[in-house]
């Protein structure tokens, strides 16, 4: 883990990506892992606020939204980080799936560099399609999941935690037959340093923390 300072160098309004963070290598964070950053100036939000990579960028990454408001092209911010665990994008992985049930497939698209550069065929499942995506990426709708997940060798999934065990029981017999992780989408104010229990999640080890025991979990390990 490790603590410096980062910039905002650009805000963008596409959906895909909120802003672009300039910060030293060591600090950009592995699809799905996070950091916690702090603006010192703003005495409204003593809390640091989680980031996420929505792909890596000259000098840094882009952030997924959404960022408080207050963050404009200047502001710097104090990080620490990477914390938790992202995802494993196999190497060996040629059919990759990417499903995103929350507001954002921001969090996802992280791993399309990884794994366009490793000439795997992608397709995203969103009710709410991003613009701007590389024309390799199909889109589909989250109905086809059953028969997508029968086609993939690798799937990634975005969930909010209130819907965690409907999607996940719903598709549990689909989602067993496959490599498949899920970032769980849940407030992670102490970044692991507290174990306050505010990201706990339901697994079959017991209640995990997002915090440092995911973001990123193993499907299996949440499917009762």
């Amino acid at each position: 883990m490790h603590t410096a300072k980062g910039c905002i160098t650009e805000i963008y309004l596409d959906g895909r990506r909120a802003a672009r963070l300039s910060c030293p290598p060591a600090l950009i964070p592995a699809p799905g892992k996070y950091l916690l950053a702090h603006d010192a100036t703003d005495f409204n939000s003593p809390l640091p606020h989680p980031i996420y990579s929505a792909g890596t960028a000259p000098g840094g990454f882009y952030l997924t939204p959404p960022i408080p408001p207050n963050w404009q092209p200047g502001t710097e911010l104090t990080l620490r980080g990477p914390l938790g665990h992202g995802f494993s994008l196999p190497e060996s992985a040629r059919f990759v799936a990417l499903a995103a049930f929350g507001s954002t497939s921001a969090r996802l698209l992280a791993l399309l560099e990884p794994a366009l550069a490793q000439k795997a065929a992608i397709v995203l499942l969103t009710d709410y399609p991003p613009a701007g995506l590389p024309s390799a990426v199909e889109i589909s709708r989250l109905s086809a999941l059953p028969e997508t997940a029968h086609w993939a060798d690798y799937f990634a999934i975005d969930l909010p935690h209130f819907s965690m065990e409907t999607v996940l029981k719903s598709n549990a017999q689909h989602l067993n037959s496959v490599n498949a992780q899920v970032f769980i989408e849940t407030p992670v104010p102490c970044g692991g340093m507290a174990d306050c229990g505010v990201c706990a999640v339901r697994s079959r080890k017991g209640y995990q923390l997002a915090c440092k025991d995911g973001p990123v979990f193993d499907v299996k390990q949440l499917i009762a």
